[in-house]
């Protein structure tokens, strides 16, 4: 880009689409500063950065009605060709034939960008398909400027940086002025910093979204991801977000492009995003225009092998998890001159700024930790798949030195039979979510056994709101609540 540092450029936004045409109506209303929109069909040959159980369905003639609204309302639309992986199909004859026609359909359409990680994709399309702007995904994990100049150098037009180092000023700025290609920043991404699980995860999604693949899809990153953010505040603290107060301070190094995700999500909670990044401002809870912590917004799809997986991440509700980004101001000037990939592990910055923002309910932290931690061993024990085996003596140990805490004989046969009434693929999570919660009760009232009366309020304030008339039904009949 080579930009003096000191010129000014208004905003740019780049929106993700979940194909509602009223997303494209409410930005126009509000006058919002967008670019392009971007999104896939439900799967496709290449596959992009989400699978196919967590995005809306669309049709080709949808998409194609969409595209003319865009356009009509003088923006942009890019298409999302950026899973990282294809299993080598790309040079399987018949199915790069199949690749070149989808390609080909998407120009038809009328698309404007395409996102794109293969370096063998950016080439591809270069020569074949020379009128496609190219942006690279953040998938690539372009972090340095000759990373950066090397997908310059394949074609590309534009590049969304890794969000590892969107906190690293002085790699930006230094990428800004050495290449050509525009720099459009993701703001809204809420994975923790030097994830361990990000690129098996993006591969996940990659072979989750491919019409070549059948599109299993386990969310074991997301998991494990969770466990250690809820488990340790500090870590949600170090996600590379940006706050929309914050974006000034990347215009001053040349950045004007912005990028905010959330295929998944409805469209009131994208224009909650949109709206907090256009106005560059926003009082209240950080995680209603970031990702990464919630998946209370936004569907995914209850099918296996992944509906016990969205079981799970329902609870995370009752976490409460609130970021005070009113309390964030100076937050982000410390960034300017350090490098948290030298001294990280050293550092109290992130866990100081942890204890003043970060809110979450305690008890109900604890009930989505034991959630996520009875999928996390269901998985890592093969239980999820059907698999049985004896319980080694070190998990019996553990479990007995967890439970310091008894059940009345008839509380627990009325919670067995309570259980009972659940579907048999929830039973395991219905009686560790709903038996830690009433054993909680009966340490609340100073007890160290469980009574009827914490099982039936751990049973009312446990259950999930679609399953609440069925539960109460299920108390009455039992004799456990007035009918």
């Amino acid at each position: 880009m080579k930009l003096n540092t000191l010129e000014v450029k208004k905003i740019q936004l780049t929106v993700a689409s979940n194909w509602d045409f009223n997303l494209i109506e409410k930005i126009i209303e509000n006058n919002c500063p967008v670019r392009d929109l971007f999104g896939a069909a439900h799967h496709t040959i290449v596959g992009g950065g989400r699978p196919t159980c967590i995005i809306p369905e669309v049709s080709e003639e949808e998409i194609i009605e969409y595209i003319k609204k865009v356009h009509r309302n003088k923006m942009e639309f890019t298409y999302l060709l950026n899973a990282p992986c294809m299993n080598g199909q790309e040079f399987v004859a018949e199915n790069h034939r199949k690749l070149i026609d989808e390609i080909q359909w998407i120009k038809d359409i009328g698309v404007d960008n395409l996102v794109v990680t293969i370096p063998y994709l950016i080439e591809l399309i270069k020569e074949q398909f020379p009128k496609f702007k190219i942006r690279v995904s953040t998938i690539a994990r372009v972090n340095s400027v000759n990373k950066a100049k090397f997908f310059e150098m394949l074609g590309a037009d534009e590049i969304t940086p890794d969000v590892m180092i969107n906190r690293n000023f002085k790699i930006l700025e230094k990428m800004v002025n050495s290449i050509d290609c525009k720099i459009n920043l993701l703001t809204t991404d809420g994975c923790l910093y030097e994830c361990p699980f990000r690129q098996y995860h993006y591969n996940l999604c990659g072979h989750g979204s491919q019409s070549l693949n059948d599109r299993y899809y386990v969310d074991y990153p997301l998991i494990s991801c969770s466990i250690i953010k809820f488990s340790n505040p500090t870590e949600i603290v170090k996600c590379r977000w940006v706050r929309p107060e914050d974006l000034k301070h990347y215009e001053d190094i040349g950045i004007s492009n912005f990028k905010i995700g959330g295929r998944r999500l409805p469209t009131d909670r994208i224009m909650k995003s949109v709206k907090a990044y256009s106005e560059r401002k926003y009082n209240g809870n950080l995680t209603n225009i970031i990702q990464g912590f919630s998946f209370s917004f936004g569907s995914i799809q209850h099918l296996e092998p992944n509906k016990n997986f969205s079981d799970t991440v329902e609870v995370e509700k009752k976490a409460n998890l609130y970021i005070d980004n009113s309390k964030l101001d100076g937050f982000i000037e410390f960034f300017k001159n350090h490098d948290c990939r030298a001294n990280c592990a050293d550092c109290n910055y992130c866990s100081e700024w942890a204890e003043k923002v970060v809110i979450m309910d305690e008890e109900g932290t604890e009930i989505y930790l034991d959630s996520l931690k009875t999928f996390h061993n269901n998985l890592i024990t093969s239980r999820e798949f059907g698999i049985k085996r004896k319980e080694s003596k070190k998990e019996k140990k553990r479990k007995k030195k967890k439970s310091k805490i008894n059940w009345e004989p008839s509380t627990q046969k009325l919670f067995d039979t309570m259980v009972s009434f659940s579907p048999p693929e929830f039973q395991s999570m219905t009686r560790m979510v709903i038996g830690s919660m009433a054993e909680k009760k009966a340490k609340n009232r100073g007890s160290d056994i469980v009574e009827e009366q914490d099982m039936i309020q751990a049973f009312l304030e446990g259950t999930p709101g679609p399953f609440q008339e069925e539960m109460k039904e299920n108390l009455k009949k039992l004799g456990l609540i007035e009918a």
